[in-house]
């Protein structure tokens, strides 16, 4: 693999609400080339590629949270207090309410993704977390989600089901276990894709990611010096940088990537350097965690098709 592939690959996996509607089942080849600068076919010959080597798992469907009546998301970053402590935490993480994802980073850091009802929900559950295993927190900011998009029928919700662990399936394999034509199945899948009730995302196998690092360099900066420090990463690491956010005025949260360890350190002291940085933290991720299966999304996507049973 080279910066190409991964970067596509950030698209898929890591993907931010900057496309235009869509009903495939991923943003476009044409769409990505578009947003970083190739060919339709060039980045569908890389997607196939990524596919057959394994090194993209499968494609993952989530519903809108705000389906559930989930209001916001919270992003919290934890410190345990030695590796013996994060291991026993990772392998309870599914204990947590509302968990939507959890990344591990080398380290004795890891994060969580918590939805709740309202922000103090998801907060309070951090918090039970980090009594409970002496967890040093940090809150790195929350997104707050819309009114839910659509009203679903029990048909909907069946196809949510199917495509949960599966999200490119065709439509012949999906009307088949559906019992429904391929027309209706591909019209209401694409329907679905496109109101936005549904996101997909590429997951990647952790088994094939060598040569490969994911990490965040965390920075706290002087408000003033936002903007600059904002231009200096992009400048700096151009296409290796997928996502750049700002959950808080002096924080800039940066994700990247490489191809050795050494360019996260050299990331460090340069970004040190730079006016207005006050402190720069490095976090080399491990790996996404995959929430077990079923977890609480799954059960209730499987009480909604319940209860329009009834």
């Amino acid at each position: 693999m080279d910066s190409v592939d991964v970067r596509i690959f950030c698209e898929l996996a890591f993907r931010e609400q900057s496309y235009e509607t869509f009903h495939e089942r991923h943003p476009s080849a044409a769409e990505i080339g578009k947003k970083i600068g190739l060919d339709e076919k060039t980045v569908r010959a890389r997607i196939s590629n990524m596919e057959e080597s394994g090194f993209i798992k499968y494609y993952q469907a989530s519903p809108a949270l705000s389906l559930f009546g989930m209001s916001s998301v919270s992003l919290f970053r934890f410190e345990a207090l030695n590796l013996s402590t994060k291991y026993v935490v990772i392998n309870h993480l599914h204990d947590v309410p509302r968990l939507v994802e959890s990344s591990d980073y080398i380290g004795k850091n890891f994060t969580a993704r918590i939805a709740g009802g309202t922000e103090e929900e998801a907060r309070k559950a951090a918090e039970a977390l980090a009594a409970r295993y002496e967890l040093g927190t940090t809150h790195l900011g929350s997104v707050s989600l819309g009114e839910s998009p659509a009203r679903l029928d029990r048909l909907d919700w069946q196809i949510i089901k199917a495509l949960r662990y599966d999200a490119r399936s065709n439509n012949k394999d999906l009307a088949e276990a559906l019992s429904v034509t391929q027309r209706m199945a591909g019209y209401r899948s694409s329907k679905l894709l496109k109101s936005g009730v549904v996101q997909t995302k590429a997951v990647i196998d952790p088994k094939r990611q060598a040569g490969l690092v994911f990490y965040e360099l965390e920075l706290l900066v002087d408000e003033q010096f936002r903007g600059g420090v904002s231009r200096w990463l992009r400048e700096r690491f151009g296409q290796q940088l997928w996502s750049l956010s700002s959950p808080a005025p002096s924080l800039l949260l940066a994700s990247l990537f490489s191809f050795t360890l050494a360019e996260p350190e050299d990331g460090v002291i340069e970004a040190l350097r730079q006016s207005g940085v006050k402190r720069c933290l490095l976090l080399i991720l491990k790996e996404v965690i995959e929430p077990k299966r079923p977890n609480w999304i799954d059960e209730l996507i499987d009480l909604r098709i319940s209860s329009h049973r009834r």
